[in-house]
């Protein structure tokens, strides 16, 4: 283990700080926590910005994730091994009533989590990072004078080197139908933007539980019932602008959100269709390129169920999936195979997770 002779050692063979520093970026965050009270330079190095951005570098160069990050049916937020899916560790919540609080969206493992119940301005939001066990309260938004809002999402601003939150207000029964505000990490404050989202006001419904976040854009499923029909709303942190896509003329009118989800495949905004043919339940994936969608794949399933996207595909063709009674599989399409994981799941919630150190003091 590392401690104060390996410091020592480092000045007397005079390894570089440079080299150093790139060794300790490569360390997982449980070690750095603790080597935060081995000596004063260390803490100032682990703490400091340059370090946290090389550390997340790190993990995004190895475009691959430690953790799934599971919502158990007791409530309970966990983080399982990717590889053995073996429970690490159980998270606790800043609220106790853990049944309100839902993630709403995620950026090099941050997450944004408010509570679902009522979508009240009045009920906080947060974010959290699982890895350091820090939570950060934000303050009460400019926006207070109507009590509905419609989604929340997160990301980051390269160019300010700061994480944003964007949330979306509905009016009803006004003329203005949507106000939009962003908050920023770095200035610990809300400010309201002029755009607004490209929506009629027949777009009664975002599916926050199905958002995808790449490149400093986050991605919504809406739907519209009066053309029943579901698109994607995007948000780009960098230039505070809104777009809407058009799903796929091939998927259809009808499309609600219990039919589809929405991720990132291969560096791509993907769309995940779900529609049964006689008795074989199938997904179609779609992805984003150029602005033009093109399908990719079909996945035969045996029993109704959904991708529990981003976890990908496995090297042997497998996908983890989550089955209509809320079990975590792991799926082998040749032959058909459900390998039961011996994880119950609440509202099907899973996702990938990396760590990072963002939010460190």
């Amino acid at each position: 283990m590392f401690d104060l002779k390996y410091e020592r050692r480092r000045r007397k063979k005079h390894i570089p700080e440079e080299i150093w520093f790139e060794i300790l970026a490569r360390l997982p965050v449980k070690s750095l926590l603790r080597f935060r009270c081995v000596c004063k330079s260390w803490n100032t190095l682990i703490s400091s910005p340059g370090f946290k951005t090389a550390h997340l570098g790190k993990n995004i160069m190895r475009d691959s994730y430690d953790y799934f990050l599971i919502r158990t049916a007791n409530y309970r937020f966990s983080l399982y091994c990717r590889d053995t899916v073996a429970k690490c560790l159980d998270l606790e919540l800043p609220e106790q009533e853990n049944i309100s609080l839902r993630i709403n969206g995620s950026c090099n493992g941050l997450l944004c989590l408010s509570n679902h119940l009522g979508r009240c301005l009045r009920n906080p939001i947060y974010l959290w990072n699982p890895s350091i066990r820090k939570f950060k309260r934000l303050p009460k938004g400019l926006i207070q004078h109507t009590i509905r809002f419609d989604a929340t999402g997160i990301g980051f601003h390269s160019g300010e080197n700061d994480y944003k939150v964007v949330r979306i207000v509905r009016f009803l029964g006004k003329k203005c139908i949507f106000e939009v505000e962003v908050y920023s990490v770095r200035l610990d404050a809300w400010k309201r933007i002029s755009a607004v989202p490209p929506l009629s006001p027949n777009v009664s419904s975002f599916n926050t539980n199905a958002f995808a976040y790449i490149d400093g854009v986050v991605y919504w499923i809406v739907f519209d019932h009066s053309q029943q029909r579901s698109s994607i709303l995007s948000f780009d942190f960098v230039g505070e602008v809104f777009q809407k896509i058009e799903l796929p003329d091939k998927m259809g009118k009808g499309i609600e959100f219990f039919h589809t989800s929405i991720g990132v495949f291969e560096r791509l905004v993907s769309m995940f269709h779900y529609r049964q043919d006689g008795k074989d339940y199938n997904c179609d994936i779609w992805v984003l390129e150029m602005e033009t969608w093109k399908m990719i794949r079909t996945i035969i399933f045996p029993e109704r169920g959904w991708i529990t996207w981003p976890l990908g595909f496995r090297a042997t063709g497998g996908v983890h999936m989550v089955m209509l009674g809320g079990d975590f599989i792991l799926y082998g399409p040749e032959p058909r195979q459900l390998n039961p994981l011996g994880i119950k799941l609440h509202d099907g919630y899973v996702s990938a997770y990396s760590e990072s150190l963002i939010l460190l003091d």
